[in-house]
């Protein structure tokens, strides 16, 4: 592909050693048993027609379902094999799916929950627990795929509706993954996702990746609207970013496109004009005008509404009677799903009824081509077309508009397209239409057939002069260098599993260890109801161990002291609870002066609050003495709006006595007073040890929440400060711990070392 060679290096320069790994539910090719023996095709559709050539000139690994009756027969013992078959290029990882995983997964939450959904058809939706259930077991299938594959660094780059919970089940096992998630058809807006009983978990799982592309700024917009009405996140219209859970997804625009380069050869091939031939003879089309559909059969593409139009075509203009074929190529699709079967046999009985009604003998108005065709024969059908339509009643893009223009070799041939499809906007020499206005559609018919050559010249030599700039690999290089950006972003924090000799080394230079821990999320899971939250045995036993070698032991939380104290029951420890607002250690307690002075007016605030959330079943008020939090993780999505603007007017009528900030799935109210974890930190510290602790003690923090970020900044170079979870774009600690597996590790690794130094 030497005339994409620039875009290539470019892609492969911004990927550097980093692994590609991309993830789809359809596969690039597949095996089929044939009478002659096994057969191989690469399937119709958009997304395999945009990212093949791409995985081909970038290499890589793709992993798909495996839907080829005789595709396990060609891969070895894993479901691997090097693909294109004729010049292997790139590694295909198939995954083997049973028929209930088929039909729950795919044929069921795919296709009949999610895909009417976002196409705006709600009345076809049909969302059934065991479809939920296959869908939710499948994508955990893929991401344990995507894990067998990885062996370095990596960038995963997952596609469409199918997969919508991987994300989520790839960053809690690998938060050093990076993650994009390309979205092919459109998003629907708040009034019509709102009727998806899945909607706040499928939220959650598309928002652990980095990045999430869209087809059109509408569907950036769409989905923005969603998140900010559904979850507790923070949105950032301007700059297009979500953060949640203390991860930053950045979500942009990137429109599709096709390899013009490609299929202009295609276009010109010899085999091509061999296609055309056959199809004039065949169809009986010499001096006739042409038109073409290619589509697969789909509620999606408008398919009955254009026969209407074309009807209405041949009644206002009947010059065009026997002048006129209409070609719909049509591939039968998801022909296991009622509504697909119902749309077929329509379809069908309309082309029979119309082809009786104004056929002749030597005319039939419109030929059906619902069998495959390979590439030179799609590219003849839309070179000897006058027009292509395109009637799409919702699309995120619909690359069949870019496929007809790349082919039109001659600079000839209308296309009438749906103003519902995103290439719409990016064809401006299209004639737009309404699919479901009859008269107006057969009017747009009309004035395509009748177009004066220069005008269809002119119109097609500038849509093809786009494209040809706006190839495929345009858009690949558009959204990798986003990907180069957002990676040069992220914070270069190193692991904390491959810098344990530093900790090593502190300990044996200083004579003193100091531990300052979080709980909720760093030394227990967090969990829906946080009552129901213990510690873990083995971290009981090493806090124990440590407490006893006379190292200092702080657990600051943001509970109540009282109840962080009887949570974990540790003697010989020090207790900081809310913030650090209060704490106790062995024989002494302190309470902030000025907190407690506002402690009455955070009481008042959480008897209203309770007042006025109490009809909101999931939503616990917790009144904390000093602070309060507003727990909502439990409620339903649609109420965490309300619950946002209840607690923002409650702090507002404080008039900046209370302040306000926000946890994971809760948000705290605290007096607004200069105090924080950071300072309670270093006021234990001195306190333990004098003001010139530094020199003699080996201070450790780990936390997960942004409130620990007050205590990373405050202790900065005099301690190992740690991060607990996924990685975020901006951190002060200097290490990153994954889980809270990995922080009971390192306790684990000190009570070893301070037995062995004792």
């Amino acid at each position: 592909m030497p005339e994409h060679r620039e875009s290539i290096e470019a892609i492969q320069r911004l990927l550097g050693a980093r692994q590609l790994v991309v993830v789809s539910n359809r596969e690039p090719y597949v095996h089929k048993q044939e009478r002659q023996g096994i057969s191989v095709s690469r399937p119709a559709g958009g997304l395999v027609a945009a990212l093949d050539p791409v995985m081909q000139a970038v290499s890589g690994t793709w992993i798909a379902w495996g839907s080829g009756d005789a595709d396990f027969a060609v891969a070895d013992a894993q479901g691997r094999l090097r693909v294109p078959p004729d010049d292997p290029r790139y590694a295909l990882k198939r995954l083997p799916l049973s028929p209930d995983e088929i039909d729950g997964y795919y044929y069921g939450y795919a296709n009949q929950a999610l895909w009417p959904l976002f196409h705006f058809i709600t009345e076809r939706t049909r969302f059934r627990r065991r479809f939920w259930a296959a869908y939710k077991a499948v994508n955990a299938r893929f991401a344990q795929a995507v894990l067998d594959e990885l062996v370095r660094e990596a960038v995963v780059w997952i596609h469409d509706y199918h997969l919508m919970l991987t994300p989520r089940l790839l960053r809690r096992l690998r938060p050093d993954l990076f993650l994009m998630h390309f979205w092919h058809i459109p998003w629907p807006k708040y009034d019509v996702w709102q009727i998806c009983p899945q909607r706040m978990e499928l939220l959650d799982g598309l928002l652990a990746n980095d990045l999430i592309g869209f087809q059109r700024p509408r569907h950036v917009q769409a989905f923005l609207e969603c998140v900010q009405r559904e979850l507790p996140a923070e949105v950032d219209a301007e700059r297009s970013t979500i953060t949640y859970d203390g991860h930053v997804t950045y979500v942009r625009a990137f429109p599709i496109s096709v390899d013009f380069a490609a299929l202009d050869r295609t276009a010109r091939s010899r085999d091509a004009v061999r296609w055309m031939a056959r199809f004039a003879r065949r169809f009986n089309l010499e001096g006739r005008f042409v038109a073409v559909g290619v589509d697969r059969l789909d509620y999606t593409k408008g398919i009955p509404e254009r026969l209407r139009a074309f009807e209405a075509l041949l009644k206002r203009a009947p010059w065009f009677r026997e002048r006129l074929v209409y070609i719909q190529k049509s591939a039968p699709s998801r022909t296991r799903i009622l509504t697909y079967r119902t749309l077929q046999r329509k379809v069908e009985r309309e082309i029979a009824r119309l082809n009786s009604a104004y056929g002749t003998t030597a005319w039939r108005p419109i030929v059906y081509l619902p069998q495959s065709l390979p590439l030179e024969g799609i590219a003849a059908l839309y070179r000897l077309a006058d027009l292509c339509v395109v009637s799409s009643l919702q699309d995120g893009m619909n690359l069949v508009a870019k496929e007809f223009v790349a082919c039109r070799v001659d600079e000839r041939g209308a296309l009438v397209l749906s103003s519902l499809a995103g290439a719409q906007r990016e064809l401006t020499g299209a004639i737009a239409i309404d699919p479901r206005n009859v008269e107006g559609f057969a009017a747009a018919l009309q004035q395509a057939l009748e177009l004066p050559e220069e005008e269809e010249h002119q119109r097609m030599a500038q849509m093809r002069a786009y494209l040809a700039e706006h190839d495929i690999y345009h858009w690949l290089e558009q959204l990798f260098r986003a990907a180069a950006g957002l990676l040069q972003e992220r914070p270069r924090v190193p692991a904390l599993h491959d810098h344990v000799d530093e900790i090593e080394r502190c300990l044996r230079d200083r004579s003193r260890l100091a531990l300052l821990l979080d709980f909720d999320g760093t030394l227990a899971p967090i969990a829906d109801d946080p009552d129901t939250v213990r510690l873990p045995t083995a971290v009981d036993a090493a806090l124990r161990t440590l407490a006893a070698s006379q190292a200092l032991v702080v657990i600051l939380s943001g509970r109540a002291l009282s109840d962080i104290r009887n949570r974990v029951g540790i003697d010989h420890l020090v207790y900081a609870g809310n913030h650090g607002f209060e704490a106790a250690g062995p024989g002494w307690a302190w309470v902030h002066e000025d907190a407690a002075r506002i402690a009455p007016v955070v009481a008042k605030a959480a008897a209203r609050m309770r007042r006025t959330l109490r009809r909101i079943p999931g939503v616990v008020v917790e009144e904390k003495g000093l602070t309060a939090s507003v727990h909502y993780r439990r409620a339903a999505s649609p109420s965490h709006e309300h619950v946002r603007r209840a607690v923002e007017d409650e702090v507002q009528s404080a008039r900046g006595v209370l302040r306000l900030t926000m946890g994971k799935r809760v948000w705290e109210i605290r007096p607004n007073v200069t105090w924080d974890k950071g300072a309670a930190a270093r006021w234990v510290l001195e306190r333990t040890y004098g003001e010139g602790w530094t020199a003699a003690v080996c201070a450790i923090y780990a936390g997960d929440d942004r409130t620990d970020e007050d205590a990373f900044r405050a202790l900065g170079g005099d301690a190992i400060t740690v991060k607990v979870g996924a990685p975020v774009p901006v951190t002060a600690a200097r290490y990153l711990a994954r889980n809270v597996d990995e922080v009971a590790a390192l306790l684990a690794r000190l009570q070893t070392w301070v037995s062995a130094r004792r």
